[in-house]
Parts: structure tokens; C-alpha cells; sequence
């Protein structure tokens, strides 16, 4: 089969043919990246001094992929988010808990206390989010409506954005809601798509269970989903209302330049999804029909859903909904082993992940075992197309960068049809 180009291969699997040979994503959203630390060694592993590595997800501290890297480990997808904040001027230096180095986007407003906890702040000075010292992640620490009672009976958009995870990676610091602004958006994920040939992923999250939780707090929304379910609807409906509109002006403006459009709700745990299905169908099922419906009608883009956790019980409502990707693929979870689900749900779905379990193996395992794990997924995915490379979550601070190089090169091996 003749090569083709990273956009050629990636639509062709997708659309579950077998191209020549499995493509690779490293970091094209914040669920398939690595951590800074651990992009640093990496770095410094193959060798790479010049500059520093841009930490563009702040809370989960993740880093950008460099064209270097990119080309080394033969990377098909990109961060539509890498379009933007190109100049060094746009970023600050920070130091990580290692003591290494990075850059991150200035317009960022972190404080650091007394006791060298970091604090992510709002624009009205909220503080959304702390990282202590000792940690490599921040922890949300507002909910908006957590000590509420009940879910409110009505809602101010200011506090729908009241969260942690509000405070933007690129290219959410741009409003799109602003002319000038939009123009912007558009302009640099057009010259994206025609100066590479990156199959293009642009986040728009647009959460609907997360949302909730991320509002009044995980305990509260699980208990609203069954004790609440008009307040449940409510406050979701609310959120499409404004998601609408959002993807509305997001496919009038790059809807022909981006090939995926990264939605995410983590709607499982370890043993099964966080509701019963009859919850899910009623509730959260119509409403991610509605957007991808909407998104499928207006644009040539693909859905692509991230939920952690076993959803074993939810693919086939998703499928109904729309779905065409789903992602990190959590095979140590209940239910989600690879043979079981290539084989009930393949022929309906990308499995965009699962190529590496980064549990068990690829923090403490050799990278020859490293080698094994990620050739035996590639013979249970790949068959037939719809299978997009990726491990299992994103490589943590304390991945050995000698089996992040394994597991990159037996992908590009082993992925070859």
C-alpha cells in the first residue's frame, strides 16, 4: 500500500478501513499528552536542549509535543490548540516540582501562598483550583452550587463558568464570541490545516455529567441524577442551550479545517459507569444526540467522546447518540477488555486509545515488556481499521522515558498493515 498522508490515514481509519499503517496521536487533547516531568526527561533522553517544553494544560500539567518529537515517533494528530500562543512573548517561565524548567501561557493568573500552594484563580479572583506543594496536579476546590441543597430552579452563565477547568488551555483564552477574537480562532487553525497534514482535534468539551459535578460537587450530582431528575434536566438543558450556539460558531468558523471535535464526560469508575442505563438513556443520551446531531449535520467532523472508566454498559447508547470515537479505551476496567469490546462494538466505533496500559505496565515494567504490551493490543484493535494508537491515559510524571520511546516504536513497528 502506497503511504499517505497523517490526514489520510487517520480519516481512513476512522471510517474503519484498514490504512497502511495503524496511526499514532501523542498529545492531540488533554487525555492523550504527558506529563511536563516527564516530557522533560524525555527530552532530555533524545537529546533535545534547545528551548523549553510549553506546559499548556496548567491543572493536569501537561506539555505540548514538539514538531521534533512529533516527526520522531511519527505522529499523525495535533492540538488544534498548538495553532495559537506561538510567540515567546505569550509565555512566562515556571519550575516544576522537580526542579526542572518550562514555559507557561502568561495569561494565566496564579498566585502562590505562604505555604507554597499554587492557586488558580478566576478572573474575579476566585480561587478555582489549589496544587500544594508536594503535588503534580491541582484539585478543584470551588463549586459554585455545592452547598446548595438542591439544584437551583434557575442559573447565571457567569457561574456556569465558575470551575476550575474553566480557566482555558489554547484556544479557549480567546472568546469566539468576539469578533476580532473570532477572526483570530479561525485564522490560525486554517493555517493549521493547510500548512501541515495533521488530522486536526479541536477541544470543545461541552460536559454534560462533569459539568454537574464540577457545579455541585461529584457527592451532590450523583445523588441529584436520582433524586432530582427535573433538576437534573434543568440544569443540562441549560448547559446545551449555551453549548449550541458555542458549536454553532465553532463549525461556521473552523467546521472545515478540523477533522475531530473532542467532547468529554468521565461517565465510569473502575467497575461500571456512575449511573444505571435507564439513568443514562433518559437523561444524558438525548442531549449528546441533539449537539451530535448537529455537529454530523453541519460539518464533516467526527465526535469524539473521552470518558474514563468502564462504560461497557453505555457504548450502545452512545452509538445511537452519534458517537464515533470513543477514548482512552480503559481496558483494566470492568468489562472494557480489548477482545470483548473490538469484537461487540468495532464495526460502530473508533477506539481512539487502549494501545498501552499505563497502570500496570508502562510505569514499571522493561520496555522490551513494554514492547509486548503494546503489540498484543495493536492484534486485537487494528483489525479492520477503526483504531487510533494511543495508551490508555496520559503518561504521568514518573513514566521512564526509555519506555515511552518502547512503546512509540513498537506502535510504528507493530502498526504497519
Amino acid at each position: 500500500m502506497k503511504s499517505m498522508t497523517s490526514r489520510e490515514r487517520v480519516k481512513l481509519a476512522i471510517n474503519h478501513k484498514e490504512p497502511d499503517r495503524v496511526p499514532i496521536d501523542f498529545g492531540a487533547m488533554r487525555s492523550t499528552g504527558i506529563a511536563t516531568i516527564a516530557y522533560n526527561t524525555l527530552r532530555k533522553k533524545l537529546g533535545i536542549t534547545r528551548g523549553l517544553a510549553r506546559m499548556y494544560d496548567f491543572q493536569q500539567q501537561l506539555a505540548y509535543p514538539e514538531k521534533e518529537i512529533r516527526e520522531m515517533f511519527h505522529i499523525d494528530t495535533i492540538d488544534a490548540g498548538q495553532a495559537f500562543l506561538r510567540k515567546g512573548s505569550n509565555w512566562r517561565e515556571w519550575e516544576l516540582n522537580d526542579g526542572s524548567k518550562c514555559l507557561i501561557p502568561k495569561y494565566l493568573d496564579i498566585e502562590i501562598d505562604k505555604e507554597g500552594t499554587v492557586l488558580l484563580k478566576d478572573k474575579s479572583n476566585t480561587v478555582l483550583g489549589k496544587k500544594p506543594k508536594t503535588s503534580l496536579y491541582v484539585d478543584q476546590s470551588y463549586w459554585v452550587y455545592g452547598n446548595l441543597p438542591k439544584i437551583p430552579d434557575s442559573f447565571k452563565n457567569e457561574d456556569l463558568a465558575k470551575h476550575m477547568w474553566a480557566v482555558p488551555s489554547p484556544p479557549w483564552h480567546l472568546d469566539v464570541f468576539d469578533d476580532e477574537q473570532y477572526r483570530l480562532f479561525i485564522k490560525n487553525i486554517k493555517e493549521l490545516h493547510d500548512n501541515t497534514d495533521y488530522a486536526i482535534m479541536l477541544a470543545v468539551g461541552c460536559n454534560l455529567f462533569e459539568m454537574g459535578t464540577f457545579l455541585r460537587r461529584m457527592d451532590n450530582f450523583l445523588m441529584d441524577i436520582y433524586s432530582d431528575k427535573e433538576g437534573t434536566k434543568r440544569l443540562i438543558d441549560k448547559l446545551v442551550e449555551g453549548y449550541m450556539k458555542f458549536l454553532d460558531r465553532v463549525i461556521n468558523g473552523v467546521g472545515k479545517y478540523v477533522d475531530i471535535l473532542q467532547f468529554g464526560d468521565d461517565l465510569g469508575g473502575q467497575g461500571g459507569s456512575f449511573m444505571s442505563p435507564d439513568v443514562f438513556k433518559d437523561i444524558f443520551a438525548p442531549r449528546y444526540k441533539k449537539m451530535w446531531d448537529f455537529v454530523h449535520s453541519s460539518s464533516d467532523c467526527k465526535i469524539f467522546l473521552h470518558s474514563c472508566g468502564s462504560v461497557y454498559e453505555l457504548i450502545p447508547y452512545l452509538i445511537d447518540a452519534g458517537l464515533d470515537i470513543l477514548n482512552p479505551v480503559q481496558t483494566t476496567t470492568t468489562n472494557m477488555e480489548p477482545e470483548k469490546i473490538k469484537k461487540e462494538f468495532g464495526e460502530h466505533i473508533t477506539f481512539w486509545g487502549g494501545g498501552c496500559n499505563t497502570r500496570d505496565v508502562l510505569p514499571v515494567k522493561t520496555p522490551e515488556e513494554v514492547r509486548e504490551d503494546v503489540k498484543m493490543r495493536i492484534d486485537v484493535f487494528a483489525n479492520g481499521g477503526g483504531f487510533i494508537f494511543n495508551q490508555i491515559h496520559n503518561i504521568l510524571a514518573n513514566i521512564p522515558p526509555e519506555n515511552v520511546i518502547a512503546m512509540f516504536e513498537s506502535a510504528y513497528e507493530y502498526g504497519k498493515y
